[in-house]
């Protein structure tokens, strides 16, 4: 009877053991997303399993929706010329708020139900280019 306790205090260790190995594993994993992303700490509290592949390649300065995020995260693009007229990319990242997604026609964090699907946001990139022009109405429905 002892041996049969011992044997089993030792598999629930073994399984407690190897459980938390691959939390830690998935934990990492995580966060290590939202290092590469420059998000805050605690942004898998508010978004699990987020993917770092966005990429501002070819794209102007602007805000754009992450749709492999299900656009709760959009970036900063910012195409900076150099002094030797190469091109460097910069990127910033952002979370939106719980319950939450980018809305890619007003450039802002909205409920689901009042954003542009998330699907279509590519529709939308022209947005962004209103950004440093003078006395012209932000989206085509400012009169």
């Amino acid at each position: 009877m002892c041996q049969a306790v011992y044997l089993g205090l030792m598999a629930v260790a073994l399984s407690l053991a190897t459980g938390a190995t691959h939390a830690s594993v998935r934990v990492a994993r995580q966060a290590s997303a939202e290092r590469s992303l420059g998000l805050p700490s605690n942004s898998s509290s508010v978004r699990q399993n987020i993917r770092d592949t966005f990429s501002c390649d070819g794209l102007s300065y602007g805000y754009y929706a992450d749709v492999d995020n299900d656009c709760q995260i959009f970036h900063i693009c910012y195409p900076y010329l150099q002094g030797d007229g190469s091109t460097q990319m910069f990127k910033w990242s952002f979370i939106c708020p719980e319950q939450t997604i980018f809305n890619q026609e007003t450039l802002t964090c909205t409920r689901p139900e009042d954003a542009v699907p998330c699907e279509e946001v590519a529709s939308f990139y022209f947005v962004n280019g209103a950004f440093g022009k003078v006395d012209e109405p932000f989206s085509k429905n400012e009169i």
